[in-house]
């Protein structure tokens, strides 16, 4: 689950997306050593590497995997620059930057996430971390940036400041929880009786229809066909009129989730699932090492939140979620979205990730807009 940041200090590594703040201490002797420079196409498989040994603990433990390409999911972001550290022809650090065109207020701005900031563990607390948080901090400013987002780990309290020591400069602002669904597929589609669902090729009617949708949020992505490469788009009409529309993307080709541990609740959890499952005509869960097979609700534009078409359209996604051998369908919305109550008695697995955002020339105005409204992040770029 990233947008735009700079770092300056206080930060140590990520996992599966997620920024950790924390204390670092700086070690100019090694930090000597350590060569720091924008990454090229021929770094893919070091940082495909770098990646998969940087696992996310927890109730289930998980690695996550780019192969074959570790730039594929970024281009998905936007116009990405990955900063790396490098020692000895390996590369011990990295974390990137993307920019991105948001609606706030209706408006559209440019926005900064910054994602996968990773540190090799037998490299960290010795101040890699922060002189790449700097090298993104300085990149940045050059932009002449302004807004910046990222997500942190639920329950993280230690502060986060990119920016220490930068005049003028702010720290980040506590935009609330995301609430991450994981809703399990089913074998039965969803009866439609007055409504049916039809599958479509993007076209000007679909493309206005979601970007009015995500106009209301703040953060809400500003849409262009490009952003539905690779997806599959479903609409109902109600005479002749689109009043609702789902976007599904599998990203299994560009990021895999690989479950390396699990809590002995969670495996509980999982083996009555798995055996209420079969009767019941559920997905099978995934298994350790393995990837977890997972398929994303990138975008749900809904007229007036309608509950009846939001369950219409997420049960056909997790049919087809079934069909496909999946385990799970995926969407990810901020605690204050009406549409998670839509989603109340589906059987799902909820994690939950904090959003952070920065307004660099403290531009009060824009956070508060953002505060007030129902951010928006697309954690299938996560």
């Amino acid at each position: 689950m990233l947008r735009f940041l700079v770092l300056s200090s206080n930060i140590n590594t990520t996992v599966g997306g997620h920024i950790i703040a924390a204390f670092v201490l700086l070690s100019t002797n090694t930090t000597k050593m350590v060569k720091f420079r924008i990454a090229t196409n021929e770094d893919n498989l070091k940082l495909i590497q770098l990646t998969a040994s940087s696992p996310m603990a927890g109730d289930v433990g998980l690695r996550i995997d780019r192969y074959p390409d570790f730039f594929s999911l970024l281009k998905m972001r936007g116009d990405t620059k990955v900063f790396v550290a490098e020692e000895n022809d390996l590369i011990i650090g990295a974390i990137c930057v993307s920019l991105q065109k948001v609606y706030v207020g209706g408006e559209i701005f440019p926005l900064q996430y910054i994602g996968d900031f990773k540190v090799a563990e037998q490299f960290r607390n010795k101040g890699i971390g922060l002189q790449l948080c700097n090298e993104m901090a300085d990149y940045v400013i050059s932009q002449n940036s302004d807004l910046a987002f990222l997500n942190v780990s639920k329950g993280n309290t230690r502060p986060v400041s990119f920016f220490k020591n930068r005049p003028n400069v702010p720290d980040f602002d506590d935009i609330g929880i995301f609430k991450i669904h994981q809703i399990i597929g089913k074998r039965i589609k969803p009866k439609v009786n007055k409504y049916a669902i039809e599958e479509t090729k993007l076209n000007d009617d679909v493309l206005h229809f979601f970007n009015n949708h995500y106009s209301n949020y703040q953060l809400g992505p500003v849409l262009t066909q490009e952003k539905f490469d690779s997806t599959r788009i479903f609409i109902i009409r109600e005479s002749e009129k689109i009043i609702a529309s789902m976007s599904l993307i599998d990203t299994m080709s560009t990021k895999q989730n690989v479950i390396t541990a699990l809590s002995w609740k969670m495996k509980v959890i999982l083996r009555i699932i798995n055996a209420y499952g079969s009767i019941a005509g559920l997905s099978k869960m995934p298994a350790l090492n393995e990837p977890v097979k997972m398929l994303y609700i990138k975008y749900l534009a809904v007229d007036s939140n309608n509950s009846l078409l939001v369950k219409l359209l997420v049960n056909h996604a997790r049919n087809i979620a079934f069909e496909k051998s999946f385990s799970y369908v995926s969407i990810g919305l901020h605690e204050k979205d009406k549409i998670n109550d839509c989603l109340s008695g589906l059987p799902k697995l909820v994690f939950k990730s904090r959003g952070m955002l920065l307004s660099i020339k403290n531009n009060r105005n824009l956070i508060n807009k953002v505060k007030n409204g129902i951010p928006y992040e697309d954690y299938s770029l996560v």
